[in-house]
């Protein structure tokens, strides 16, 4: 007891609790679908390092038989995980039971970069020939003898719905199994590339930058190896270390800096987004993809405030040319008709009068300079058909016209 209490602290004191405070299931034979007469043996595991007491068994989210064994067998379909009254349960798992001629055999777990095998299986090891694995309904691989279909680096392309369909007994029955479906989990997400030391560092102080993921539970005794890249050019390799420091002596040096994640055998590789460093100081600038978001937001922002303004602009003047556009002589006053100062003064008719009727600046002395001043004068407007003599007759009623003096 004493050491499994050391081996839990131990754990803790490493960051692996998240890996071992959730159980693991697993299955023997490897597979998510069986015929109705096999057995299938479950396993709890990482249980074992805690000291939980008893392991508790669940069949659709309802206890159906508790163990002191981290083992138990099952012979019915059902969705099942397992737990202890003080750990959370483990992630649950389908598993189906056939009592068919045919069955599809695919893995219960599958990462990216596993290899995979998926096999047309016939009832109590049946031969079978002339075998077609679908996808989606539709043929991607056929074989005369019954060969697996092997995926020999799973990727996240590779989901999808399985059958397959073949002839048994000397080739005189054709059967089909049911659709199956393959998932593949992500191995580890894309990796985050951060500053460990960006509120300390000076821009004349070493910089550690640090790669940042993680593997799932299942897969935690993998292994992840990590490089780091500057302006296209690689300023460390492959290695296990998840941080890289960078000297002082080439702070001053700014740009554009990312890191790389990969799978030990190099099937699984994710880029993490590229992150910017001035060379006047240690603080990060926006990763590359933020800053082309901001930039579109900013371009798009401009757009409209310059849509907007084009619009109000264009209201305007529409607004002008409609007013523009309407406006006519008001008919009491009749029309307009042209005239000379010197035509009005020549005129002997009463109908003009000696004094101005009103007048928009007021008369001042004839000798002053630079002095403009309207006069305006009244008639009488026809009312019969204008003639080309603009003279005021005595037919006509109060018309109103202007002359401009200049003294």
């Amino acid at each position: 007891m004493l050491l499994k209490v050391t081996v839990l602290l131990l754990a803790l004191s490493i960051g692996k609790s998240d890996v071992i405070t959730k159980p693991i299931l697993s299955l023997q034979p490897p597979w998510t679908t069986f015929f109705s007469y096999e057995k299938v043996h479950l396993t709890c595991g990482h249980l074992d390092l805690m000291g939980l007491g008893d392991i508790l068994w669940y069949k659709e989210g309802k206890k159906f038989h508790q163990t002191s064994r981290k083992t138990t067998v099952i012979s019915q379909s059902g969705q099942y995980s397992c737990g202890s009254q003080d750990s959370a349960l483990s992630d649950p798992m389908n598993i189906t039971f056939y009592n068919d001629w045919l069955i599809l055999q695919t893995p219960y777990s599958v990462f990216e970069g596993d290899a995979v095998i998926l096999q047309c299986q016939g009832w109590k090891k049946a031969k079978l020939s002339k075998v077609t694995f679908y996808k989606w309904r539709n043929p991607i691989y056929f074989t005369k003898e019954n060969k697996p279909l092997s995926i020999e680096a799973a990727r996240i392309e590779h989901r999808g719905q399985y059958s397959c369909n073949g002839y048994m007994k000397s080739g005189n029955i054709h059967e089909n199994s049911k659709p199956v479906i393959l998932q593949v989990q992500e191995l580890f997400p894309q990796p985050e590339l951060r500053i460990k030391n960006s509120t300390e560092a000076m821009s004349e102080s070493p910089m550690t930058l640090s790669c940042e993921t993680q593997l799932p539970p299942q897969r935690s005794a993998s292994r992840l190896y990590f490089s780091f890249y500057k302006d296209n050019r690689t300023i460390r390799g492959r290695d296990q270390s998840t941080e890289y420091c960078i000297p002082a002596t080439i702070m001053a040096d700014a740009g554009f800096y990312w890191c790389v994640a990969a799978s030990e055998d190099g099937q699984v590789q994710k880029q993490s987004l590229r992150l910017e460093i001035q060379g006047s100081t240690s603080l990060p600038m926006v990763p590359m993809g933020h800053r082309r978001i901001q930039l579109v937001l900013g371009i798009t922002l401009v757009l409209f405030g310059l849509t907007g303004i084009t619009a109000v602009f264009l209201y305007y003047f529409r607004l002008l040319k409609k007013a523009e556009g309407t406006a006519a002589p008001d008919p009491a006053r009749g029309p307009f008709i042209p005239g000379t100062p010197e035509t009005l003064k020549a005129s002997s008719s009463q109908d003009l009068e000696s004094c101005p009727v009103y007048t928009n600046v007021s008369p001042q002395d004839k000798k002053s300079e630079n002095v403009l001043y309207s006069v305006v004068f009244s008639r009488k407007q026809r009312k019969k058909a204008i003639s080309k003599d603009p003279s005021p007759r005595e037919e006509d009623s109060s018309v109103i016209y202007s002359n401009l003096v200049l003294p």
